[in-house]
């Protein structure tokens, strides 16, 4: 008996020594396992950040800019990773051509890490079309265009803690992230922006001159603070420049909103309201305080912006205009039978335009009309229209009053109108070769469906009492083009509103000049409409308050000064302030 005993008490140690060692073999595959999918949660939550963050930058700055910022955006937030070397991104497209989306997609080794970045993502490629294990593939529904979409993936080995004893030295694990950017219409509009990329002074404002982003009316019944941008990064800025500049005694930028932020209350259109509730955004940073360079400076008795400029974050670029009027699938430069009247879009100059969804109400409306006018060697754009040249002294130097009903024309001479005299065009489009000197009064309105007025070349020129009427136009000016339109306090009268519907609803001006688009104040104005010049100086200057209620202005640079006070409050037909953001699609 006593044997017997020895013999089962040996058998149950052995056994108990494999079930503890069994247990702690289990025990140490479940640590691992749960490190390795602690692992892939947490790097599915940096993959789904990064590729947001990248898509955002690619199609702003191209596939090079957002490569960086996905990589660095992945060695920032992930714990045992400090720096991911982005020198191959120069793999990558500057500039995604939309017809033509080339696929890059490079590998970074980092560490323990292998971060892949795509972009542009095609249908066709795998992180797009692969399913679910055991499942189908996941189809291409509202996925967007392969320059819209950004894809990183994130494969992580990590070395076994307990589990080697066992045999099994690591564990792998793979991620993806495929975003799309979603090009946002939700914000009430705009009042100014200057898309001026890298300058100084962008917005400036002296010798007592005022800018005014008036609040704007919700269409659900609110009022909405008045909005400023300034696209410019202030990198050609010194010293103590600012992108926003305010120089001179009494001088003010100022954007008003909604009562409560402690302002000077007023009453707008009803609402009370209050001076600086608006904002006012710039690219360039700001440090704490009201006024610091790069993005601001104010001397000379200047005030500081009203409020505080905040960081804009991303680029607005010209896109939103580009959009709705002129959408066309690759903006790198403008189709070539267009070079000799849009400012070329090269890499130099380019804003970065997002494609557009190109379907049957989708035109390039503004390459379409120059196309149709043709350059200036072609005469005229269609056997219709009346051709006045100088010779014809009589209709060019204008002395007595004239009417012209139902016909279209081109005028190929330097027009002056004479104190006191008219030339009123019903009901027909007009293409201006030459200068335009308005001392009397140049009264345009074009057809309906067809509203527009194309200056194919030459100035125009507005005298202090002279009066200028564009009536529900859309007033085209080409490269070399420009207007001065001087105003008086006992004289003359601007009025110039956009047409209502059809391709050019809402847009007053379009201009693809570099040159300076002169206002200033007027006995009589109305201004209605987007006034687009997205490669031209704005400037405006005294002769008392130009109210603006119904326009929007978009330019290169603006500048107010002589005492001027320019009050700017948007439409409902205004271009949004756009938020663009990123949506995970795979």
């Amino acid at each position: 008996m006593r044997e017997s005993f020895r013999s089962d008490r040996g058998a149950s140690i052995f056994m108990l020594a494999i079930s503890l060692f069994l247990l702690i073999g289990a025990s140490a595959i479940a640590v691992d396992i749960a490190a390795i999918w602690l692992d892939r949660s947490t790097d599915q939550k940096v993959t789904d950040a990064a590729a947001a963050v990248g898509v955002l930058v690619a199609v702003e700055t191209g596939g090079q800019d957002a490569c960086e910022s996905a990589l660095n955006y992945v060695a920032v937030n992930t714990p045992d990773l400090n720096t991911v070397d982005t020198t191959d991104c120069v793999q990558f497209d500057k500039i995604c051509n939309p017809d033509n989306p080339l696929e890059t997609e490079w590998d970074f080794p980092a560490g323990r890490y292998e971060i892949t970045v795509v972009h542009p993502v095609t249908d066709t490629h795998d992180l797009m079309t692969s399913g679910i294990v055991g499942g189908t593939a996941q189809p291409l529904v509202d996925d967007g265009k392969p320059c819209q979409r950004l894809a990183v993936k994130m494969t992580s080995t990590r070395n076994s803690l307990f589990a080697q004893v066992l045999g099994f030295s690591s564990g792998r694990t793979s991620v993806h992230t495929v975003a799309k950017r979603i090009v946002g219409d939700d914000k009430p509009p705009l009042n100014l922006i200057v898309l001026d990329r890298t300058g100084c002074n962008t917005i400036s404002v002296n010798g007592g001159g005022q800018i005014v982003a008036d609040p704007v009316v919700h269409p659900d019944g609110y009022l909405v603070g008045g909005l400023i941008i300034a696209d410019s990064d202030g990198s050609e800025c010194s010293g103590t420049n600012g992108v926003i500049n305010v120089s001179g005694l009494g001088s003010v930028i100022r954007a008003d909103g909604p009562a409560g932020c402690g302002g000077n209350p007023f009453t707008f259109k009803g609402f009370p309201a209050e001076e600086g509730c608006g904002t006012i955004r710039v690219l360039a940073p700001n440090d704490p305080g009201p006024c610091t360079p790069p993005a601001c400076s104010n001397s000379g008795g200047g005030n500081a912006p009203n409020p505080t400029p905040s960081p804009l974050g991303s680029r607005y670029t010209r896109a939103p205009a580009d959009h709705r009027y002129n959408c066309y699938s690759n903006y790198t430069t403008p189709p070539l039978d267009t070079l000799w009247a849009a400012e070329e879009l090269t890499t130099a100059n380019q804003q970065n335009i997002d494609e557009c969804e190109e379907t049957a109400t989708r035109d390039p409306y503004i390459y379409d009309l120059i196309e149709f006018v043709g350059p200036r060697t072609d005469g005229k754009p269609d056997s219709t229209y009346e051709y006045w040249k100088a010779e014809r002294n009589e209709k060019c130097n204008v002395d007595s009053n004239i009417t012209i009903n139902n016909q279209n024309l081109v005028i190929d001479c330097n027009l002056q109108i004479t104190s006191g005299k008219s030339v009123t065009i019903n009901n027909g489009n007009v293409v201006f070769d030459q200068d335009v000197t308005v001392q009397g009064a140049l009264k345009v309105n074009p057809p309906a469906d067809k509203p527009w007025t194309f200056f194919r070349g030459g100035k125009l020129t507005k005298a202090g009492t002279g009066t200028l009427e564009f009536n529900n136009a859309m007033v085209y000016m080409a490269q070399g083009s420009s207007l001065k339109l001087s105003g008086s306090g006992s004289g003359g009268a601007l009025i110039w509103t956009a047409p209502t519907a059809g391709d050019f609803a809402d847009l007053a001006l379009w201009s693809d000049s570099v040159e300076t688009h002169a206002w200033s104040g007027q006995s009589a104005l109305t201004l209605r409409g987007i006034f687009f010049m997205p490669r031209g100086i704005a400037a405006y200057s005294g002769g008392g308050s130009q109210e603006q209620t119904d326009a929007q202005w978009l330019a290169w640079n603006l500048t107010v000064g002589g005492g001027g006070v320019l009050h700017i409050a948007p439409g409902d037909g205004a271009l949004p302030a756009l938020s663009d953001r990123a949506e995970l699609i795979r």
